[in-house]
């Protein structure tokens, strides 16, 4: 398996660990998803909490001395279901929980990623409400896994 499969299942994985049990507010973990948020939103018997992994753009690749710098993008989306007016708690836990969940200690490596992805880099999250349509509460957190690929 290459490393930037691993590296998008390591997120998954990781993902799955957002549960009470492991001291988190929410138990999204429990039901992570891959694919486009609309779509799964589409399927019936979908659950909420939801994660959704959404692939997005890539930081620019950089040549270095034997290797490859790489920072794949994925658009990290949680969605509540808690009505028009009472959204705001729920989504918060749940932008809480994920926040905790994908920034690593300060100057620490990330213990649950493979070896080669060094980093995770989050970007500002947006917070989607329900309206327009939409039944549902999300944020979406840009996420960037800094690895580094060998030339061999």
């Amino acid at each position: 398996m290459n490393i930037l499969t691993e590296a998008r299942l390591a997120l998954e994985a990781r993902l799955q660990t957002i549960t009470v049990a492991n001291g988190y507010r929410t138990n999204a973990g429990q039901n992570v998803k891959t694919g486009w948020l609309n779509e799964l939103l589409e399927q019936a018997g979908v659950g909420f909490p939801l994660i959704c992994i959404q692939k997005a753009k890539w930081q620019q690749p950089m040549a270095g001395p034997g290797v490859i710098k790489a920072a794949p993008g994925f658009s990290v989306v949680g969605s509540v279901d808690a009505g028009l007016h009472e959204y705001d708690g729920a989504l918060e836990d749940l932008e809480l929980d994920l926040l905790q969940c994908l920034l690593p200690e300060h100057g620490a490596f990330l213990p649950w990623a493979p070896p080669g992805v060094v980093s995770t880099v989050l970007g500002a999250p947006e917070e989607f409400p329900p309206g327009k349509g939409a039944r549902v509460a999300s944020v979406l957190i840009p996420v960037h896994l800094h690895t580094i690929i060998n030339g061999d």
